[in-house]
C-alpha cells in the first residue's frame, strides 16, 4: 500500500512538474502576436511610411513631387488649366490631380470654391476645414474636403492639401464618386501628404 501510494506521489509531482513548465508556454504569446514596435516616425523631409505601393510623380518645373498608388495610371484627360498631372484607377475613379495656381489671396472657403469653378465644376462646397496641415518636407499646408459637381454631372467627393510656395499655391485633391469607390478619407489623407516640395 505504501508503494503504490509513493508511486502516486511521484506520478503526481511528475505531472505537476510538467505542467508547470509547459503551461506558461502554452499560454505565452507567439512572436507574431507580440506588440510589433511602431515604425520610427519620419524626420522632417522625409516621406513616412505608407500603406500602399506608390509611383512617384515630380514635376521639376513647379518644384514638387506627389505619390500615389502603383496601380493607377497617368489621366491626361484630366491635366488640363491649371491642372499640371492627375492618375487614377484605369477604369474612372478614384484618382489625383494637382493644380498650380497664383497663390494672390488667402486661402479660403470661397477661393478654393472659386478654383473648382475655373476647373469647370459647379455646386462647390467645402464640407470640412480648412484647417492648418504640415507635409513631411516641414511645410505649412491647409487641409480641407468638398464636393463639387463636374461638367459632366458626376458628383464628387474630395480631400484636398494646398500650400503656397513662391507665390505658387499648389495643390493636391484626391476624388471619388461615393457609389462607384466609397470615400476613405483616410487613405485619400495619406495621398494628398505625400506632396512634397523639391525646391
Amino acid at each position: 500500500m505504501l508503494r503504490k501510494t509513493y508511486k502516486f506521489v511521484i506520478v503526481s509531482v511528475v505531472i505537476l512538474l510538467v505542467l508547470g513548465l509547459t503551461l506558461p508556454a502554452c499560454t505565452s504569446k507567439k512572436p507574431a502576436e507580440t506588440e510589433q514596435p511602431s515604425a520610427p516616425p519620419a524626420q522632417q523631409g522625409e516621406q513616412p511610411a505608407l500603406s500602399f505601393k506608390a509611383k512617384t510623380y515630380t514635376d521639376d518645373n513647379n518644384g514638387f513631387s506627389i505619390q500615389y498608388p502603383d496601380n493607377w495610371v497617368a489621366r491626361p484627360e484630366i491635366a488640363v488649366g491649371t491642372i499640371v498631372a492627375a492618375f487614377g484607377v484605369p477604369a474612372f475613379i478614384p484618382g489625383v490631380s494637382v493644380s498650380v495656381r497664383d497663390a494672390d489671396a488667402p486661402l479660403t472657403a470661397e477661393w478654393i470654391a472659386k478654383a473648382n469653378e475655373a476647373e469647370g465644376n459647379t455646386k462647390n462646397k467645402i464640407t470640412s476645414g480648412p484647417t492648418e496641415t504640415t507635409l513631411a518636407d516641414g511645410t505649412k499646408a491647409s487641409q480641407y474636403e468638398g464636393t463639387f459637381t463636374t461638367s459632366q454631372g458626376y458628383d464628387i467627393i474630395t480631400f484636398a492639401v494646398s500650400a503656397d510656395k513662391g507665390g505658387k499655391r499648389i495643390r493636391a485633391t484626391v476624388w471619388t464618386i461615393d457609389a462607384f469607390s466609397p470615400y476613405d478619407e483616410a487613405l485619400f489623407s495619406e495621398i494628398a501628404h505625400t506632396l512634397t516640395f523639391t525646391k
